[in-house]
């Protein structure tokens, strides 16, 4: 398994780079506007449904087999990024933006099912915990070096090349690897598992797939937008986050074998829909410096309650039928949450442009983060 870690570490790496990255190069590189810009997220987001359809496909792999695939569909997209200049056009930008997405989502739910089959039950928590930590350090690693690498270096094309390259590594690492035994799929019918018994799961992935957004675009936004906070100070409470989140993620693994995955959901919603009144009416509310210092501290809590979702792929896996269910349920509520996350956030980019404001999307949100209380009551307790 030290093998297997490393190459895990290795593609969030590279994933993490390439996230840092992104939108840096969109602008810079490809001159985008805001309008392209809202339209490139499409390719980035479509593969959280995709990769339901093409992990089925891959039937025949086992879990590190498929986390190596994934990082080799990193490993072409980015390079192939590196060769696209300014001329580009918009459908091949869209094509290995897409590529690279596909293989970012498919690690993402990997990471997951590698940990969760190869841990004692008991011990699952706290091994997503801790493998959560991992990749909050290769995030954090990637950074640095982006930050050091751009004090001499201020090419696109290096990033990609470094970057895909160390997911080409991963890549030969997975492949190659002697591997743990994973329950074995025989079709790739096997690889649909929607059934009514995980409807409380299929419940949560929606609303955190609002949830999501609320951070992921909405809370960047309003620090943006709304703040005027630049991409410097954005990036130092990123960096604070990150840290923090080294300890925090194990200590969550913890809380959830410790209070089980009913207790620590019911704990998030609560603080959530907290976070969204802060969100909402702090900067309507509070004079400039104090309305920055209540969002930052949102920020960076949304941040680190973000490790809560543990206890989703935790309690499906303790409820599933057979474990061959594991993997394919972890997926399709990887889809689910996309399909709800990509429609929030166009609703909520609308809501936003017509009542001039973030109060009503923050507080729609913090609805769905007390709806998401409401629905884990009816978690299957151990």
């Amino acid at each position: 398994m030290v093998f297997v870690l490393l190459a895990l570490f290795l593609g969030q790496f590279g994933s993490g780079v390439y996230d840092l990255i992104f939108s840096n190069f969109l602008r810079d590189a490809q001159h985008l506007d805001v309008e392209m810009r809202g339209f490139i997220e499409l390719p980035r987001e479509l593969p959280g449904i995709l990769s339901l359809f093409v992990v089925s496909l891959l039937f025949m792999f086992n879990e590190v087999r498929m986390a190596g695939v994934a990082c080799l569909l990193m490993f072409g997209g980015m390079y192939a990024l590196a060769f696209c200049g300014a001329g580009t056009s918009l459908w091949a930008l869209s094509a290995w933006i897409l590529t690279v997405s596909l293989g970012q989502h498919i690690l993402m739910g990997m990471i997951d099912t590698i940990v969760i089959h190869t841990a004692r039950p008991e011990n699952r928590s706290l091994r997503l915990g801790q493998m959560k930590a991992l990749g909050t350090a290769a995030a954090l690693l990637g950074a640095l070096c982006v930050w050091i690498k751009w004090k001499f270096n201020q090419s696109f094309a290096v990033d990609f090349f470094v970057t895909g390259g160390v997911c080409l590594l991963a890549f030969l690492f997975l492949s190659r690897v002697k591997t743990p035994v994973f329950p074995q799929r025989r079709g790739w019918r096997q690889c649909f598992v929607f059934k009514r018994r995980y409807a409380v799961y299929y419940g949560l992935e929606i609303l955190h797939g609002i949830r999501k957004q609320l951070y992921l675009t909405f809370g960047f936004w309003l620090m943006v937008s709304t703040l005027g906070q630049p991409p410097g100070y954005i990036g130092k409470t990123l960096l604070i986050a990150g840290i923090i989140g080294l300890v925090t993620q194990p200590l969550i693994g913890w809380s959830i074998k410790r209070y089980g995955e009913r207790k620590v959901t019911i704990f998030d919603s609560i603080a959530l829909s907290l976070l969204c009144l802060a969100y909402a009416f702090a900067p309507e509310l509070l004079p400039l410096h104090w309305a920055v210092g209540v969002v930052t501290a949102c920020f960076v809590l949304d941040n680190l309650l973000f490790a809560l979702g543990m206890a989703r792929s935790t309690y499906v896996a303790r409820i599933c039928e057979k474990p061959e269910d594991i993997t394919p349920s972890i997926y399709t509520g990887l889809a689910i949450n996309h399909v709800a996350s990509i429609t929030y956030g166009v609703l909520g980019g609308v809501i936003w442009m017509n009542t001039g404001g973030p109060q009503a999307v923050f507080l729609i949100g913090g609805l769905a983060t007390a709806g998401a209380g409401l629905v884990a009551r009816h978690m299957e307790e151990v």
